[in-house]
């Protein structure tokens, strides 16, 4: 399989920080974005006969029914009411202390007794007072830029290079925003910070590659662990301090991103110091679930034999997956799930998280994921609107996600992580082996458990490992439609922008129906095509 583009370990410092830079050159798309989208084409069955397959969040069991062991949980048993304004999800306790647990199998907490500088001495009581001493800075309106990068470095016990946060600051920020951010926001996140070990009183467990375990968590536990992230407090994840078990993680602290680099990296802080805003206005009340799966091998397909027939698809330029409500939205994931969010990446995943930022939280428990493995982000609430792509991303306006949520208190946002190969010679991946990788993950990613001749609700894709991961559209065009007829799930294929892909696909597809084509025929397709290495596009292969 092709090498991925984060490396095992972090960074640690300018110097490595160039390099990594220079990784995420092939996070470049062909579609900027930047420009007014002057047309729109829309084809198959209108979007909202696929939306309305379910339109109310999927139902599930309470949660005190759930027995299996490895669903695990931070809140206790919570039943979710529209019409119980004051029922809020609470953290499970025991003598109302903090339970510590300090090993391998859980997150190491900033506020954990265990948690010592090179003397030995405790680090979370020096964490709290110098927080403390800026919530009342903050609280006083005497705080300022200075205030807030020196406490970053004293909660780390190192010192960092801020200037994407300094950017920010003192060149974004209008006046009336830098007041606000200094003097309430600001303190909202040190309170967040101070207090994770009351919000969320015992450490999150590790989702370990192949464990198919989930954890399940409030929103406002979720934001206590984004402001630890925030002051950079967690412990073991990089450079020198990083403990072997973290080999295989990102590091969920914001150095990476606070450091120098593009516009970019400024307008992802901030959305993320937007969503801080938000949540200083309202205190979340909801719910979000992180859910490990992979496929057991015997159900999986066998492809050259499946006479499943196609399913509907509706094709447009005029939406984006995170605009297309009711369905199961893909994220175009990297292997360590999030990318280069909290660095210099800032393409679909990466925006997505950036105005989603609930969704940092799954690079603090979620291991890099196997080839018969995806990542579930359920209930994950949208803060921002956003304009342009890539280097040419920014932060536009507030969004207001009124989504409906299911008993859980989760809203009706199912997102699902499947990485594809990034192929350094595009040409290898017309080799069947790196087909059957990619039919498999997105197999596992659109799997769903509805009796076989029902419709499960849609999945919105689009062009999955293309552009940065040299992926070919045509082809994973034709991969994402065999998975979504095989499992049963309607396509809301959504190439923002991609005028000649969706006419193109959109007519292969007609053909394609009207020839009564089954799952296993586009399967001898790819085969064919792959064998005879003629000088034609895949489309025009078949």
């Amino acid at each position: 399989m092709a090498e991925h583009s984060i490396p095992k370990r972090h960074l640690n410092g300018e110097r490595d920080q160039v390099e990594y830079e220079e990784k995420f050159d092939m996070y470049t798309e062909d579609y900027r974005g930047s420009q007014p989208v002057d047309y729109k084409i829309i084809k198959g069955p209108p979007l909202e006969h696929l939306t309305c397959i379910c339109p109310l969040p999927p139902s599930i069991p309470s949660m005190d029914e759930i027995q299996i062991k490895t669903c695990l949980f931070l809140i206790k048993p919570f039943k979710y009411s529209p019409n119980q304004h004051g029922n809020h999800p609470k953290a499970i306790r025991r003598e109302h202390k903090y339970i510590d647990t300090w090993d391998e199998h859980h997150v190491r907490m900033p506020c954990s007794p265990r948690n010592v500088d090179k003397n030995g001495r405790e680090r979370w009581p020096n964490i709290v007072a110098a927080l403390s001493d800026l919530k009342k800075k903050c609280e006083q309106r005497s705080a300022n830029f200075d205030d807030l990068k020196k406490t970053i470095e004293l909660c780390a016990d190192r010192t960092y290079n801020v200037t994407c946060l300094e950017y920010l600051f003192k060149e974004i920020f209008s006046d009336e925003e830098r007041r606000r951010f200094i003097s309430v926001v600001l303190s909202s996140i040190c309170s967040l910070a101070m207090n994770v070990d009351i919000i969320c009183s015992q450490p999150p467990p590790l989702l370990r590659a192949g464990s198919k375990q989930s954890i399940t968590m409030s929103q406002f536990q979720a934001a206590s662990l984004l402001a630890c992230s925030f002051f950079c407090l967690f412990p073991c994840r990089s450079g020198s301090r990083l403990k072997r078990e973290y080999t295989y993680f990102q590091d969920p602290n914001f150095n990476a991103l606070y450091l120098r680099g593009g516009r970019e990296k400024v307008e992802k802080i901030r959305c993320i110091v937007h969503y801080f805003e938000r949540i200083q206005l309202r205190k979340p009340t909801g719910v979000i679930t992180f859910r490990r799966y992979s496929i057991p091998s015997q159900y999986v397909p066998k492809w050259s034999e499946s006479n499943k027939p196609l399913i509907p698809v509706h094709f447009t330029t005029a939406k984006k997956i995170e605009d297309t409500e009711c369905s199961l939205q893909v994220d175009f994931a990297n292997r360590y799930i999030g990318g280069g969010v909290l660095n210099t990446g800032c393409v679909q995943e990466e925006i997505r998280f950036a105005i989603c930022p609930e969704m940092i939280v799954s690079i603090l428990v979620c291991e890099a994921m196997n080839d018969d493995e995806c990542i579930f982000l359920i209930g994950c609430e949208r803060y921002s609107s956003y304009r342009g792509y890539s280097k040419t991303f920014q932060y536009d306006t507030d969004y207001q996600d009124r989504s409906l949520k299911d008993n859980w208190g989760r809203k009706w946002s199912h997102v699902v992580a499947i990485d594809a190969i990034y192929f350094d010679d595009p040409l290898k991946q017309f080799d069947m082996k790196f087909i059957k990788r990619e039919l498999l993950k997105a197999y596992t990613g659109f799997y769903s458990r509805k009796p076989t001749n029902q419709l499960a609700f849609p999945v919105a894709t689009g062009n999955w490992g293309c552009g940065a991961f040299n992926g070919d559209r045509e082809l994973k065009a034709i991969i994402q439609l065999m998975v979504a007829s095989q499992t049963v799930r309607p396509m809301i294929y959504t190439a923002f922008g991609d005028k000649k892909l969706i006419e193109s696909f959109a007519a292969v597809y007609d053909y394609l129906i009207a020839e009564r084509v089954e799952v296993r025929d586009l399967y001898r397709y790819l085969k064919k095509f792959c064998e005879a290495r003629e000088k034609t596009t895949l489309f025009e292969f078949i």
